[in-house]
């Protein structure tokens, strides 16, 4: 993805608009979260937090549902 620099102004209560290119680029809408991060310097990032945290895992307790399961089967019979 190309970088893009748009600028915003900041409004009384601290508020600004989200240019309407970066907010499609990034799924931003209504009701969507966002983390900024004082990187320092007079700079800041601004990064989306997903919705849902689904597939975040994945791969950690295989690559397959197949591997998921025997992962699970395994934790279940080590409970007995």
């Amino acid at each position: 993805m190309t970088p893009l620099e748009i600028e915003a102004i900041v409004r009384e209560k601290n508020q600004i608009t989200i240019p309407r290119l970066i907010a499609d680029r990034h799924g931003i809408e209504p009701g969507k979260r966002l983390v900024m991060t004082d990187t320092g310097a007079g700079e800041f990032t601004v990064r989306v937090l997903p919705t849902t945290y689904a597939g975040t895992l994945d791969e950690v307790y295989g690559k397959s549902m197949e591997e998921h399961v025997e992962y699970v089967r395994r934790e279940r019979a080590d409970w007995a």
